[in-house]
């Protein structure tokens, strides 16, 4: 009997990290590039400032909750090698597409990562208009890059149920595409 039950005890053993191993085993790569004219490099700028970081600002909850938060300006600003701005030649464009680096998109916005709850990051492009699952890409005519510059805007806003305080945090990554 005993040796039964230690065969047993072997195969469902075998069996259970089988199964273990098999989701280990498993993941998502996402792989991101571009194929352009223009060959830049980028970084976000606020208020005239170089920065990986768009200050959203402190809002109080009871902005949040009204929905009366400011909304931010930024750019992605692109510089070629010699230090000069990336331009957009006549006849020719710019694609901008955004991916979620932490969370995800939500009917809102960018999903916070941080600790108040029920808000979200409204990222859109120059017209206002907000990125989300089902709009990832913007396309910009040479007429709207300045110096290099490709101007977004952000705000904080609220997701449904009342916002509460804490941290708001997000993070997305962004591929330019010069046609």
């Amino acid at each position: 009997m005993n040796k039964k039950i230690t065969a047993l005890a072997l195969v469902l053993g075998a069996c259970i990290s089988t199964s273990a191993m098999a989701d280990a085993n498993t993941g998502t790569i996402n792989f991101i590039g571009s194929v352009s004219d223009t060959t830049c490099d980028f970084i976000g700028e606020q208020n005239g400032a170089q920065t990986t970081t768009i200050d959203l600002g402190a809002e109080t909850v009871a902005n949040v909750n009204a929905g009366s938060t400011s909304i931010v300006d930024f750019s992605l600003v692109g510089k070629q090698a010699d230090g000069t701005a990336c331009t957009v030649e006549a006849g020719k464009s710019v694609d901008i597409s955004w991916i979620p680096a932490s969370g995800t998109w939500d009917s809102n916005g960018l999903q916070n990562t941080g600790t108040a709850t029920n808000t979200a990051i409204k990222l859109m492009d120059k017209d206002s208009k907000p990125f989300s699952a089902l709009r990832t890409t913007v396309n910009y005519l040479a007429a709207d890059v300045t110096d290099g510059a490709l101007p977004f805007k952000g705000q904080l806003v609220k997701t449904g149920a009342a916002a509460t305080a804490g941290t708001v945090v997000s993070a997305v990554k962004f591929a330019v595409s010069y046609k």
